[in-house]
């Protein structure tokens, strides 16, 4: 996501004191992220105006920005930023607040969060509940939009993972990994902390091969805790010398990260076989 330059919050909005004494009502979620948004932004530019003893230099900002570039300024770079400004305001404005078509920009309400900010008025919220308000919405936007692109491969891993549990041999640990033994090894079990020799062959729930140490006739030594969490599990109930296929939750794989071949909420298959601990 892009970053919103912090100064295009106060675009084309005069400053007056009157602001500071009037609090704004947040009537709704969205009312209270614009207002968040600007609050946040504060700490930022103060650091332009650290130096302003008089006051002055912050009059003049927010009274510049208003006049976008109006020659005979006293602050030139004050001027130079409000053009910035207002042109990423603009992008906002197309875009919707934090690049969500569901957030409506509202100028005033950043307007307002931001000269709170600048002079430490939180009665709102302070600049802490702000960056945690903001954060916690980016969450919940990036969640709809991996939804909105990857639900059917969570989906589909739910079904497979359902009718998959209910076949003979098959058995579901709390966790909700599946696990199925073809050959019971005499050897001792991993630890977390082990180093452990395997073969394997890792599918998607199609039959799609991944990645295969089998294909390429070699082995492969790596830490039990530096795997995804389903072939941590596995391999901590596995005796050495064991074969196992694993049927492993999206949760317990790779999640919401894309691996490429193996797209995000993909639900995995693997052959694993325990060969040695090292």
């Amino acid at each position: 996501m892009k970053k919103l330059n912090i100064l295009a919050i106060i675009v084309v909005l005069s400053f007056s004191m009157s602001a500071l004494a009037n609090p704004p009502a947040l009537k709704n979620r969205t009312d209270s992220l614009n207002y968040a948004f600007g609050l946040l932004q504060s700490g930022n530019i103060k650091m332009y105006l650290q130096n302003d003893s008089t006051g002055e230099q912050t009059k003049s900002f927010l009274q510049g920005v208003d006049k976008a570039m109006k020659k005979g300024s006293k602050y030139i770079e004050m001027e130079g930023i409000g053009a910035n400004i207002g042109q990423n305001l603009k992008m906002q404005n197309e875009t919707g607040l934090l690049e969500s078509k569901d957030l409506t920009v509202n100028i005033e309400l950043i307007k307002q969060g931001l000269i709170n900010g600048l002079y430490g008025f939180d009665e709102q919220m302070n600049s802490g509940d702000a960056q945690m308000y903001v954060r916690g919405t980016m969450q919940q936007i990036e969640e709809k939009k991996m939804e909105e692109l990857y639900g059917e491969n969570r989906r589909e891993g739910e079904e497979f993972l359902a009718e998959n549990k209910t076949k003979p041999g098959v058995v579901t640990t709390e966790s909700g990994l599946q696990y199925k033994v073809v050959k019971t090894g005499k050897g001792k079990k991993p630890t977390a902390t082990d180093k452990v020799k395997v073969h394997y062959h890792g599918t998607l729930i199609d039959g799609t091969v991944f990645d295969s140490s089998i294909n390429r006739g070699e082995p492969i030594t790596f830490g039990v805790s530096q795997v995804i969490a389903g072939w941590t599990e596995a391999l901590k109930l596995m005796p050495v010398g064991s074969k196992w296929i694993l049927y492993i939750p999206q949760e317990l794989a790779y999640g919401t990260r894309d691996m490429g071949t193996i797209q995000p909420y993909s639900a995995l298959i693997f052959e694993v076989e325990l060969l040695g601990i090292e």
